[in-house]
């Protein structure tokens, strides 16, 4: 089962989606990328107990790493405070990204409870070189939430640059939440606080 509140359904990233075998006629190479990490998503749940939270760290990190652009998404979410850090808070900034948006995935899908996620369409967008791929997951109790992943292409691959869950972006949503920080109480606490988020994913609520 997924092990979320409605308030963290909202703030993973890159973050909550489970293999359901629907990529029908919408599959294109940006829809393959979603349906690659779906799958390992699903593998990873159907282990996920014994595999218990370093495992599947272990298990999903590779393919995050793969789907995701990790490093353009971090330096969208630092958003005009990135030209303000020097080199070395940029590097410290995207790893504790990198960590925390994976250790989102190790610490929410736990175990398998039935659910199944299908792919609704692929389209491109006007802005650059993007495509949209729009999901419904169908959760065990018979919930419905509707993913849109927007898409970008780097090095002839198709790469993850944002979610939205029920129209709600978590790109904005960390934006607001890090630019406040920033504004408010500098880089340090920033950091402190992105480990501290990661230390909440590996021992659950």
């Amino acid at each position: 089962m997924i092990d979320m509140s409605r308030k963290s359904l909202m703030s993973v990233v890159m973050f909550l989606i489970v293999w359901g075998y629907g990529v029908n006629a919408f599959a294109g190479e940006a829809t393959h990328v979603v349906t690659e990490l779906q799958g390992s998503i699903i593998t990873m749940m159907k282990k996920g107990r014994d595999l218990g939270y370093t495992g599947r760290y272990q298990s999903i990190s590779p393919t995050v790493k793969q789907t995701h652009d990790l490093d353009t998404i971090a330096r969208l979410v630092a958003g005009r405070h990135w030209k303000a850090l020097d080199a070395s808070q940029r590097s410290a900034f995207v790893e504790a990204f990198k960590d925390l948006s994976i250790s989102m995935y190790a610490g929410r899908f736990k175990d398998y409870g039935g659910e199944r996620f299908t792919i609704l369409s692929e389209q491109p967008l006007k802005r650059g070189n993007r495509k949209l791929v729009t999901s419904q997951l169908v959760k065990s109790d018979g919930e419905k939430v509707t993913f849109s992943y927007v898409l970008h292409q780097i090095h002839d691959q198709w790469k993850i640059i944002s979610v939205s869950v029920n129209g709600v972006s978590d790109l904005a949503l960390k934006r607001a939440e890090y630019g406040g920080i920033l504004r408010k109480d500098g880089f340090p606490t920033l950091i402190e606080r992105l480990k501290t988020q990661i230390q909440k994913n590996a021992h659950g609520p």
